[in-house]
């Protein structure tokens, strides 16, 4: 009788040669990942990367999603292991502070790739949650010691923590700007400024003692460009760009097609190509719209304000709102990072542009503490990006509403940091 035979990926490593044979498979998913993202990747791809045959491959995996799993898996046991190894012993609160903050930039730095991989797509959404879940429960459990110890003030632990996991992976990408960009101690340093005592100046801020933090004021229309009557060929292309939205949203960029979204937008596919040349062009044309759409959206509520603060704070609450209200097209911007790398930098980029001379402004004034603008900008958006994504994004409600003592929590670390009163 013949033997049965294994079943794949269930091949039991026990020699050297497997293990080796094991891990270069895993070392090739990685990098064709990273080159491809998970949807381009194919187990064809990763077997030529390894020299291996497809067999081989099917031996140790059932498919690329277990590939996957195993990576997340051993990408976030070297965190622990490196979590272990760095030690507390004897040091004083900022110091440990510093360490926490070290171990979260160092790591991100070490595994941006596999990071930007992670916003790729909602079918790994469950791996995503889980990974940041287990990255944060270990910046959690030191916060809370930490406030028990009457070192900190109690602040939601969980926000702090996505907090600046977000504040140091938005300092771990290559922003491509052309300045020189600090040394990592340097930007240790400054995040642990910024955790410690927040952003807010010594100017004094009128009126602050009685504000209600969550308040928000009437939005403001402000003047635009397009103003006048939109052209027959303008109002096509924002009817497709709505119908982008509604696609790409319950889609993904991936799975979603040129003929979905005409039929959405109740358009020919011709006329799509006349607007169009290409699905890339599309979202290149999408991701332009929507930060524009956001940026106003911001720019309405924030205009009367006369504090850099109070721009601030109603800038990050009208922001959550304006991603809870878009929620599933916003997952395009994790998306880009790996699918269309110049229009995520573009994104990014024409965000930080103008945070940077507002921010200036509000230095200038005393309004905001003396940091680095470009420092500034990107740890406020690492900051509201990782929040948007934990409690919006990543949520199993179908109406997502960030509870009201959260958003004052988020208001206070940003303003006065974590050091008690």
């Amino acid at each position: 009788m013949a033997k049965a035979r294994p079943k794949r990926g269930k091949k039991k490593v026990r020699t050297a040669k497997g293990i080796a044979t094991r891990a270069a498979i895993l070392d090739a998913a990685h990098d064709v990942f990273k080159s491809t993202g998970y949807y381009g990747a194919s187990v064809s791809e990763i077997s030529r990367r390894c020299g291996f045959s497809m067999g081989t491959f099917y031996q140790y995996f059932r498919n690329k999603e277990q590939a996957f799993q195993e990576l997340n898996d051993l990408i976030i046991s070297r965190f622990m292991e490196r979590a272990q190894s760095v030690s507390m012993e004897g040091l004083s609160f900022e110091a440990r502070l510093k360490g926490m903050i070290r171990l979260l930039f160092g790591h991100t730095r070490d595994n941006l790739a596999f990071h930007v991989i992670l916003g790729e797509s909602e079918l790994i959404d469950r791996l995503t949650i889980a990974y940041y879940e287990s990255i944060a429960r270990h910046c959690r459990d030191f916060l809370r010691m930490e406030a028990q110890k009457g070192n900190i003030r109690p602040l939601d632990p969980n926000m702090v923590a996505y907090g600046l996991i977000g504040i140091c992976y938005f300092h771990s990408l290559d922003w491509q700007t052309g300045e020189d960009e600090p040394e990592e101690e340097k930007i240790v340093d400054l995040i642990l400024d910024f955790a410690m005592a927040g952003i807010s100046g010594p100017a004094e801020w009128e009126g602050d003692q009685n504000r209600d933090l969550l308040s928000l004021p009437d939005p403001t229309d402000l003047k635009q460009e397009d103003a006048e009557p939109l052209t027959k060929g303008e109002k096509t292309r924002q009817a497709i760009f709505r119908a982008a939205e509604k696609v790409i949203g319950e889609n993904g960029i991936n799975r979603a097609n040129i003929f979905e979204i005409t039929r959405e937008a109740g358009v020919a596919q011709g006329t799509f190509y006349v607007h169009f040349e290409s699905k890339h062009d599309l979202i290149e044309g999408f991701v332009k719209y929507f930060n524009h759409q956001m940026r106003r959206e911001v720019q309405r509520v924030a205009a009367k304000t006369r504090d850099r603060r109070e721009a601030e704070r109603v800038g990050i609450l009208s922001f959550l709102e304006f991603v809870r209200q878009h929620r599933k097209i916003y997952r395009i911007v994790p998306e880009c990072e790996i699918i269309s790398r110049e229009v995520s930098l573009w994104y990014y980029n024409k965000i930080a542009h103008g945070y940077i001379a507002g921010l200036k402004r509000g230095i200038e004034k005393k309004e905001i503490r003396n940091l680095p603008s470009v420092f500034l900008a990107r740890t406020l958006m690492g900051l509201t990006h990782f929040i948007a994504l934990k409690w919006i994004i990543w949520s199993i409600d179908t109406q997502p509403q960030i509870p009201d003592h959260l958003l004052s929590d988020i208001i206070d670390f940003l303003f006065f940091g974590l050091q008690p009163n």
